[in-house]
């Protein structure tokens, strides 16, 4: 290979792992949607728990549906395809089946009136909320 050759093939080499380095106009849009998606879920999450402390069982079933179902919004856009700074996550993926979980029992704790166990039910997954906006929030600049 002549030595003008082997140049050019390092630069095109360079650029190529350059351009794989650089971010992806459609990752950093996708995480932001993530972020949003979480948001969203989270004032969902709030709303149940203020309806869970100031009405009724009524009430607080539907708020909780509405949370539940902002949450699934999340694992069917997500689930699947999560975002890069989910990559290494290995709780990922079950944490939509355990978070639904959770809500289908505190669902049937409203209906039998038990508010303390529904506080209870509902409060680990705040933690999960608040870790994925966490890791989702875009950087600061």
């Amino acid at each position: 290979m002549s030595p003008a050759l082997r140049r050019s093939a390092v630069v095109l080499a360079a650029l190529f792992l350059l351009a794989l380095a650089l971010p992806l106009p459609g990752r950093g849009a996708e995480l932001a949607d993530f972020h949003a998606a979480v948001e969203r879920a989270s004032e969902e999450y709030q709303s149940a728990m203020i309806t869970l402390e100031t009405q009724g069982q009524q009430e607080t079933a539907a708020a909780v549906r509405r949370f539940r179902d902002a949450f699934q919004a999340i694992g069917e856009r997500f689930g699947k395809d999560r975002p890069a700074a989910f990559a290494d996550d290995e709780e990922y993926g079950a944490t939509f089946m355990l978070v639904d979980m959770r809500l289908i029992g505190v669902l049937l704790v409203i209906d039998l009136g038990n508010r303390d166990a529904a506080r209870k039910g509902l409060a680990p997954i705040k933690e999960t909320l608040a870790r994925w906006s966490e890791r989702s929030a875009p950087m600061a600049q």
